[in-house]
């Protein structure tokens, strides 16, 4: 990979970015299993594969005026990669913002952004996408109001995004923030807000096969999921309550909680068989296809703290809590996602961070880690620990030493039960790390 950027001062009130890069590489998994119409089951494959890209980029900041400002944004980026859909891919955005304040107490930002994007596949009998070349774009614009109701005091932020895309049209996502300070040591803040995950080309045009064994009487069957091109957005409607306090000066806390209330998740609903020809020999497909009946409720908390024990040594300490409760809409046969969605985030997580400044211009920076048990899959807890001891030569170069995954040789991850990909076992590490910045 390269890459540069260059920053350029054009006027008193103007200046002008521009940056991008250019990469090539390999990667993939060589221990792969891929579906055959011929073959029982899984076969072993090779998934390794070449991909390229870059991207270029312009942004142009102007100043109006102390209460005004804008900034333009162009950019262009391709990539290709030659894996089993051998995805050529070419984007152009373009994003536009201005910033003014009005009266004394409002200050108000909007923009306009677009985005085209072509792509160009080829796919093989693992996976698909029909149409196989396709073009999309989409336009959006927001605004949001910042209102000082009690100057240095009590603030309402409110805001909205309409979005066209190109799958389900027109969709509106508001939000509403209040922030309220009631001294130098406290700030409180809730807010509503409104997501939503539009669909992509896997979700509408996508066939993936699983797997393929011979059936009755010898008739090869393949099985396979494929994509639904009224499958409509995921939604989300999130609640959140937070506060910050300053108990001195070498101690805080933020608190925040959090509800989210999901509707028209996905699905994977069975469909009808179908006797297909091609590719040879003729087969019988049993598909699952994509829908929206799956709704639900996360709900959750997270607490840090900062504390200056000296001069020198800052502890950083951190918990987090959520749970994650998914449901089924009575017409749905989907038996995967309701136990995927809430077993693969732990329900308790922790955190805590040392950093130490050592004399002669070291510093020891350790962080231990400890993620609770997934069920689903089904992955033990584990504690990790992550240390460093940097040693700062003079400004901009610097040398480190740094241990990773120091409690046990190695844990695992994640794991993949379909065996199309090996499951992940992250091991201990050690390396040596030399950093030079300049101007």
């Amino acid at each position: 990979m390269g890459g540069f950027r260059v920053d350029s001062k054009i006027s008193a009130n103007d200046t002008l970015n521009v940056e991008g890069d250019l990469y090539t590489g390999r990667e993939g998994n060589p221990n792969n299993y891929l579906p055959s119409i011929i073959s029982p089951g899984l076969q072993p494959g090779e998934l390794t594969v070449n991909l390229s890209g870059g991207f270029l980029q312009v942004a142009w900041d102007h100043n109006f005026s102390v209460r005004s400002s804008s900034i333009f944004q162009i950019s262009y980026d391709s990539f290709e990669r030659n894996d089993a859909l051998r995805e050529n891919r070419y984007s152009l955005n373009l994003d536009f913002q201005h910033h003014f304040a009005w009266g004394q107490r409002q200050s108000i930002i909007w923009g306009l952004g677009y985005r085209y994007s072509s792509s160009q596949t080829h796919g093989n009998l693992t996976i698909s996408l029909n149409p196989a070349d396709l073009k999309t774009q989409i336009a959006s614009s927001f605004i949001q109001d910042e209102i000082a109701l009690v100057p240095d005091r009590l603030y309402l932020t409110v805001g909205t995004k309409l979005e066209h895309d190109y799958y389900t049209g027109f969709v509106l996502l508001p939000s509403v923030r209040v922030t309220l300070q009631p001294n130098a040591h406290q700030m409180f803040w809730a807010a509503i807000s409104r997501a939503a995950r539009t669909p992509d080309r896997i979700d509408t045009a996508v066939r993936l096969n699983f797997a393929g064994f011979p059936g009755p009487n010898g008739v090869p069957v393949l099985i396979g999921m494929v994509g639904n091109p009224n499958f409509k957005n995921e939604d989300l409607t999130a609640y959140e309550v937070g506060s910050r306090t300053t108990l001195r000066k070498s101690f805080s806390i933020d608190f925040a909680a959090f509800y989210g209330d999901y509707t028209h998740q996905r699905t994977a609903e069975p469909a009808p068989p179908v006797f297909e020809t091609t590719p040879a020999p003729p087969h019988l497909f049993i598909p699952t296809i994509a829908e929206n009946l799956r709704h639900g409720e996360s709900a959750g908390l997270e607490i840090a703290a900062n504390w200056k024990v000296s001069d020198r040594w800052t502890l950083s300490p951190g918990y987090a809590f959520e749970e994650i409760h998914m449901h089924l809409q009575p017409s749905s046969q989907d038996t995967m996602n309701v136990a995927a969605a809430g077993g693969s985030s732990p329900v308790n997580s922790a955190q805590l961070r040392s950093s130490f400044i050592l004399p002669h211009n070291l510093r020891w920076d350790t962080s231990a880690y400890f993620v609770g048990r997934l069920s689903d899959p089904d992955i033990p807890s584990y504690t990790r620990v992550d240390t460093s001891l940097s040693w700062h030569y003079r400004e901009g170069i610097s040398v480190s030493l740094v241990g990773q995954n120091l409690v046990r040789d190695h844990h695992i991850e994640f794991i993949d039960y379909t065996g199309a990909s090996l499951s992940t076992q992250i091991k201990r590490s050690a390396f040596v790390k030399f950093t030079w910045q300049f101007r």
